[in-house]
This record gives C-alpha cells, sequence and structure tokens, in this order.
C-alpha cells in the first residue's frame, strides 16, 4: 500500500517537476540574429591613399586577398557606396565588374574554385558623404583645424573602400597614405614607415598585427603633437593633442597609462595588439569610436585642468579602451549580439570609474544606470540580444547585468571565465552563447536561467517588500509585481536581506528570490530593538523596488547605512514626509555625508524655502569643495537674496566654467542694476571648447546695452570657422535672442547640411523658430529661393520655399 502511495505521488509530482525545468522561448523577431552571408572569407586588404581636401576627394587603390568558401563562385558583391571605379583586377588580370550605387559586383569567368586564394586590385575615387570626413578645408577664414578622418562602425567605411564591410569576416589590414608633410597620419597598427616623398609630402605606411573586423579600419590626419608613453607590460603608446594647446596634455590623458595597466591585470589577458594611438578630431558626431589600436574621439573631450570638473575623458577613455578587447579582439557576429561588445566596454569604463573617483561614484553610476534601464522598458520589452534592442540596452543596462552577473558568481570567478572566453575566441567572432557555455566550461556552472532572464528576455523586476515585526522575529515579504507575459517571466535572483539592531549589531542572509510571493524569516534574542531593515543592500539587483517604511527607520538609515545608495534612498523618502524636526534632521544628514547626491537632493528641498536655515545652507553649499555641490545649489536657486548675493559673485571666479556661466545668467537676472559689474569679472573667460562663458557674457551684454558689435561676435560664432559645439550654442543663443540677419542665416544653414546630426538637427530647429515669424520667413525665402544649391542641400532647404 505504501509503495502504491509512493508511486501515485511521484506520477503526481513528476510531471510538474519536468515541466519546471522545460525552457520557453518566447522571444521578439530579429532581423539581425543571423549573420551576412559571405562566400568568400577576406584574408588581407592594403589600401594606398591620397587626397584632394577641396574637393573632398578620396583617390585609392586598394588590393584585396581572399579564400573562396563555397563550392563555386562566379562573382563577388563587394560593398561599395557610390565610388567610381576605374579598374578590376583579379591576379593581375582585368575582369569585367558592375558598378551600382551601393555594391561592385565582379564577374569570375571561368567560376572560381573553392578553397582557392585569389587577389584584387581595384583603382577608383570618391567624394564620400559617410565613412571619411573632411574638416575645415573650405573654411574661407582659414581659422578652422583642417582634418581627415573616418567612423567606420555601423556599416560606413564601404563609402570609401570598395570591401566585404560585414563584422562576421576578419582581416589583416595595411594602410599606407600620402599626404603633406606638414600634418600627421595615423592608421590601424604600428607604423612600418614614414618618408618623405618630395614637394612637400610624406609617405605614412601601417599595418595591423591579427585580424580585425572592417568596421574598425581607420584613419585620423591633422597637425598634431604626440606624447610617446608605455605601459608597464611594454606596449608603445601614442597621445595625440593639438600643439597650441598642450596644456590640455595631462588632464586628458591623466589616467590612460594607470588605465591600461588596469585592465590588463583585471582582464587577465594581454593588450591584443602591439601598439595603442588615441588622436582627437573636430566635429566629431559620437563621443568616440575604438578602432582597432587606435581610438578616435571628439576634442571636445580634450580639456584642461578646470574643463576636468565638467566633463572628462576617463570614462570614454576606458570604455574605448576595453573595446580593443571586447569588439576588436572579439566581434559581435551578428547585430542580435551587439551587447557583448558595448555592455562589456561600457562594464569595463564603470569599473574602472570606480577605481578612478571612488565606490560612491562607482555606485551612482549603477544608479543611473538602473534608473535608465527601467525608463527603456516603458517602451518596448526587447531583450539585451538584440539588434534593436537600443543604446540603454546595450550600454548601461547591459553592463549593469554584467555586475550582476559578477555578484552571482563571485568577482574571481568572473574573471576567470572572462579571460578563458576572451582566449577561446581570440580574433575571432562570437554569439551570447559562447560567452555563457564559457562560464559553463571554466566555472562548471549552468546559467541558462540568467541568460533567460536577463540576455534573452526583456523587462526587469519590480519587487513589493514589506516588514513584519512580533516580539523577536521579523518576516520580509517579497512580491514581484511587475506583468508576466510570454516575454517577461519572474526573475530568479540570489537577494540579500538585512536587520540592524539599535545596539549596532545586524542579521543578514542572501536567499534566492524566485516565485511570485516568498517570506525570509528572521529571529534574534530577546530584548533587541530593529533600527532599519534592507532590502538587496547597494541595488546589487536591477530592480524596482517599493519599500514602505516609518519615518523612524527611514531616519535611522539615513543616519547609519553602510552604503550611500541606502542613505540616499532614505534621504529622498524622508524629503516627501512631514515629521517634527525635518529641517534639523536634513541639516544634520547634509554636514554628515560627504556625496553630492544626497547634500544635491537636501539642497533641492531646502534653497526654494530662503529661511535663515537655508541660507546657511547655501552658504556652506557655495563654499563645498565638490564642485557637483556647488553646480547643485545654481540648479536649485529660485532666487537671491541680498544677503547671499557676495556669496554668489564669488562663483563667478570658480574653477568651473559651468559654475561660472550659470552664475552669470542668473546674477544678471535677479540684479539687472549690476550687470556691468558681473560683466567686467568675466569678460576674459571664454569657457570650454564650446565657449559656453563667452556666449553667455556677449547674450547678457546685449540685453544690457543693446550694442550690434555683440549680436555680430554670436554671428561669427554660428559660423563654420568654429567647431560643432559652438555653433551650436550660438545659434541657440540668436534663438534666445531673437536675432537673425543674412549672414547667420547662411551659417545655419550651413549647419544643417553637416553630416554631423548634434549640429544639424538642433539648428534646423532653431531656423524652423524663426521661419515660422512672418519678418524672417521672407528672409529665409528670399535668400534660400536666390542661392544654387546641390541636389542633398535642396532637400534641406526647400520646406522654405513654402510661402
Amino acid at each position: 500500500m505504501r509503495l502504491f502511495k509512493a508511486l501515485l505521488l511521484a506520477l503526481l509530482v513528476s510531471p510538474l517537476f519536468v515541466q519546471a525545468q522545460i525552457e520557453k522561448r518566447h522571444y521578439y523577431a530579429d532581423e539581425g540574429l543571423v549573420p551576412v552571408e559571405h562566400n568568400v572569407d577576406m584574408t588581407k586588404l592594403k589600401l594606398h591613399l591620397s587626397f584632394e581636401m577641396e574637393k573632398g576627394k578620396v583617390i585609392g587603390e586598394v588590393e584585396e586577398q581572399f579564400t573562396v568558401l563555397q563550392k563555386e563562385i562566379d562573382s563577388l558583391v563587394l560593398n561599395a557606396v557610390r565610388l567610381n571605379v576605374e579598374e578590376v583586377q583579379l591576379n593581375g588580370s582585368n575582369i569585367r565588374f558592375t558598378n551600382t550605387s551601393k555594391t561592385l559586383v565582379l564577374h569570375f569567368e571561368p567560376s572560381l574554385k573553392w578553397n582557392t586564394e585569389h587577389t584584387i586590385q581595384i583603382k577608383y575615387h570618391a567624394f564620400p558623404r559617410k565613412g571619411l570626413y573632411f574638416i575645415g578645408w573650405n573654411d574661407s577664414t582659414n581659422r578652422s583645424r583642417k582634418q581627415i578622418w573616418t567612423q567606420g562602425q555601423g556599416i560606413n567605411n564601404r563609402h570609401w573602400i570598395p570591401m566585404f564591410d560585414e563584422k562576421n569576416d576578419k582581416l589583416i589590414t595595411e594602410v599606407i597614405v600620402d599626404f603633406d608633410e606638414d600634418y600627421q597620419v595615423l592608421s590601424n597598427g604600428k607604423k612600418l614607415k614614414e618618408k618623405k616623398l618630395g614637394n612637400g609630402l610624406k609617405q605614412w605606411h601601417y599595418k595591423i598585427s591579427n585580424p580585425h573586423a572592417s568596421y574598425l579600419m581607420m584613419l585620423g590626419i591633422g597637425k598634431y603633437d604626440i606624447e610617446k608613453r608605455k605601459s608597464a607590460s611594454g606596449v608603445e603608446m601614442n597621445l595625440y593633442y593639438y600643439p597650441d594647446q598642450a596644456e590640455q596634455l595631462k588632464p586628458t590623458y591623466e589616467h590612460s597609462v594607470r588605465m591600461f595597466d588596469y585592465f590588463e591585470k583585471e582582464i587577465g589577458v594581454p593588450y591584443p595588439w602591439s601598439v595603442y594611438s588615441q588622436i582627437p578630431v573636430q566635429d566629431f558626431m559620437y563621443g568616440a569610436m575604438e578602432n582597432t589600436t587606435a581610438t578616435l574621439f571628439g576634442d571636445f573631450y580634450l580639456i584642461d585642468q578646470r574643463g576636468f570638473l565638467d566633463r572628462n575623458y576617463v570614462r570614454v577613455n576606458a570604455h574605448e579602451f576595453a573595446h580593443q578587447w571586447f569588439g576588436d579582439m572579439i566581434t559581435a557576429r551578428s547585430s542580435a549580439h551587439h551587447w557583448l561588445q558595448e555592455s562589456f566596454a561600457t562594464h569595463y569604463d564603470l569599473v574602472y570609474q570606480g577605481v578612478a573617483f571612488g565606490e560612491d561614484h562607482f555606485d551612482w553610476t549603477r544608479r543611473n544606470y538602473n534608473n535608465q534601464a527601467l525608463k527603456a522598458s516603458l517602451s518596448d520589452l526587447k531583450p539585451l540580444a538584440h539588434s534593436s534592442a537600443g543604446t540603454v540596452r546595450h550600454y548601461p543596462k547591459g553592463a549593469f547585468v554584467l555586475q550582476m552577473l559578477k555578484y552571482v558568481v563571485g568577482r574571481e570567478q568572473f574573471n576567470a571565465a572572462i579571460k578563458y572566453y576572451l582566449e577561446k575566441h581570440a580574433y575571432g567572432n562570437v554569439d551570447s552563447k559562447d560567452l555563457l557555455v564559457a562560464f559553463h566550461e571554466r566555472l562548471g556552472l549552468s546559467l541558462n536561467w540568467f541568460w533567460e532572464d536577463w540576455v534573452y528576455k526583456g523587462g526587469e523586476p519590480h519587487y513589493k517588500v514589506e516588514f513584519k515585526e512580533e516580539e523577536s522575529k521579523g518576516t520580509f515579504l517579497v512580491q514581484q509585481v511587475h506583468e508576466q507575459n510570454e516575454l517577461v517571466d519572474l526573475f530568479k535572483m540570489p537577494i540579500q536581506f538585512e536587520v540592524y539592531f539599535t545596539d549596532g549589531s545586524s542579521l543578514s542572509k542572501q536567499v534566492v528570490i524566485e516565485e511570485a510571493f516568498q517570506q525570509v524569516n528572521f529571529s534574534w534574542e530577546s530584548g533587541k530593538k530593529i533600527d532599519y531593515v534592507l532590502f538587496d543592500p547597494n541595488n546589487q539587483i536591477l530592480r524596482q523596488l517599493t519599500f514602505p517604511k516609518s519615518t523612524e527607520m527611514l531616519k535611522a538609515q539615513a543616519m547609519n547605512a553602510k552604503y550611500m545608495l541606502d542613505r540616499y534612498d532614505a534621504v529622498k523618502e524622508l524629503i516627501e514626509l512631514e515629521f517634527d524636526g525635518k529641517v534639523e534632521f536634513l541639516n544634520q544628514v547634509y554636514s554628515k555625508e560627504t556625496f553630492h547626491a544626497i547634500k544635491a537632493e537636501i539642497l533641492k528641498f531646502m534653497l526654494p524655502q530662503l529661511t535663515k536655515e537655508s541660507i546657511e545652507l547655501t552658504e556652506n553649499a557655495i563654499a563645498d569643495k565638490d564642485v557637483e555641490v556647488r553646480k547643485a545649489v545654481l540648479n536649485s536657486t529660485v532666487r537671491i537674496p541680498n544677503e547671499l548675493k557676495e556669496n554668489y559673485i564669488i562663483l563667478l571666479q570658480d574653477p568651473s566654467y559651468e559654475v561660472i556661466e550659470k552664475t552669470l545668467s542668473l546674477l544678471c537676472f535677479y540684479f539687472p542694476n549690476e550687470v556691468e559689474q558681473f560683466l567686467e569679472l568675466t569678460k576674459d573667460e571664454i569657457g570650454n571648447r564650446s565657449h559656453n562663458i563667452r556666449i553667455e557674457w556677449l547674450k547678457q551684454a546685449y540685453l544690457h546695452d543693446g550694442n550690434q558689435i555683440y549680436l555680430d561676435e554670436l554671428v561669427d560664432l554660428s559660423g563654420p570657422s568654429f567647431e560643432f559645439l559652438t555653433r551650436l550654442n550660438a545659434a541657440e543663443c540668436l534663438q534666445s535672442l531673437n536675432y537673425l540677419d543674412e549672414t547667420a542665416l547662411k551659417n545655419m544653414l550651413d549647419a544643417t547640411f553637416s553630416f554631423n546630426s548634434r549640429l544639424a538637427s538642433p539648428v534646423s530647429n532653431v531656423l524652423n523658430h524663426f521661419f515660422l515669424q512672418d519678418e524672417y520667413k521672407k528672409m529665409i525665402l528670399n535668400y534660400v529661393s536666390n542661392e544654387t544649391w546641390n541636389d542633398y542641400e535642396f532637400k534641406k532647404v526647400r520646406k522654405f520655399l513654402i510661402p
């Protein structure tokens, strides 16, 4: 009888158990999941270039070697966008080709056989609109920097090189450039040769040491000086900077060598290339680009010691350097696995931010990543491993997910698995499963559950938590209350629970939370009094949390919690509550805290009250050594009382360019009769690379006395002699003053033609603002209708031809 009951129980339980173990996959459809098919393996590419800069012309000869992958091929399709191809040879003999606007089709007669090796040579020229950019060569005033630089990612090198331009094929590249000897030329790999050709020309010859993806090919040309350094492992480092701004070398590259040494140790795999260079360029449309061995970055990250306070290069520097392993050494096989590059680079730049700026900064950045991920899920629930997951998921969310993976398996184990993963797939292509398998093979862990929740499916958990206390026992009641569907399920994560007592002792335990509802129980000695409790201290889990607590518990947490994030959360909730002694308590917290985010929350609450306490707090904050606290004062200022005027005036001499700009604006607004004094104190300040202080100064000076000279300078700053941030800043200032003349109109139309959408789009909005006004509409219509435009320009201006 007992045996029958046992068998019956097994029959009842087993199907449920088996069903629970079956993987159910319901994913978003993704066209980027499968790599692009190719019928040959490109192995080498040798490119010889020269230029006609004023024409925006590239003149090239390229030699490409390949091995046939398919049984037999009678043609080969290369990516070639609007290239003018003059001649194509196969193994030294001319062959027939078809040139379309997007591809170059090579015809083989007879067909080429499987596993045979061949070489093609192509002569061509191009006037690229993407991929390769000519900067400043047509500036009639000769004030702009003159540069040529490239941006290959996503698939834009095809606009200046006929090639197989996809990430799932890797090759050795070699670049030879003939150019003016007064300039510097940088490309991927070691510089093999630099020789004079005569007639003021020089030839530079570079070659990469190991295969890399075609989108990582680069070129950077301009007038630079080069600082040469070496890593602890002996790798040559070349740091490019502008000769006329030598003071920017040290603060910009302050962390470069230390970062190099740290990453080699932390990642555990030696730097995978023979040399590393970094070069700033004008008008770059992104932050930076991790071209193999040669990171190219926007020169707005070239900063002096004062600019370091507002925006430094450390995070971006670390991000692009991490890419030399994640993206350059190993490359995602298809777009669906792009997170393997960007999430890893963002993760390691996050880690290095902690090294450079401390644990609180690291945690605050993680919290921002958490919040960005939650916001992205309001739009859709696409997972990390999706080609259109979007920037937030590929960058901040993915970085947080990798930090959680490290939390789950341990830092030492995480590093060991990553080392194994990199070495196993060195100079090859990878997908999301390759990373999963690496953790299994190196650590023996089956982490499919983690991949299902955080890589293959979208969304984030929302935990609703309550804490119940009865005598010497306490219970955490945990619910997962986020909406569940075929794309988002219940999440499984080990989560820490902590109980703190007024005598300074504490209890903690880690529990795997995976059900819709779970209880976590604690018990303690009789007589102990709870101070506060924590669920997931320090926000280790990417999540939304609803956890109501009493005012007294929040006050204890705000004062005593170990981690800044837990104290911040308590302060933020307390600010929303009404309780006796609130102002005194917040002042007490402020005086104890060291991190700017908590101080900023208190300032945002206190400053608008304009009480004696808030005035004293403002005085304290204005004198704070942390520039972020001083900025928080300015961001929370709703009025400047007379007794604080002198304190604010002191900020007109602040080291921070952003602090001066904001302070000048506030003082001129609140004390219009004293504008001349404020202008006198700041008349020699230019500000950062966007001329931020000078443009604010010109605005306030014009509002003060209406002198046309100030408008004329603003108009000039909106023109093509200046880099894009200055142009945009000046154009938006002119909009705020509602001023447009023909020169400003010309400058703004030129800006809308820019390849850089960070300039073109917002300036287009500025022009739309003026076009809505009858006076300016007539001016714009007359100007546009009387000028000659090419096809590209006409598409931009034709909207202004409608009365």
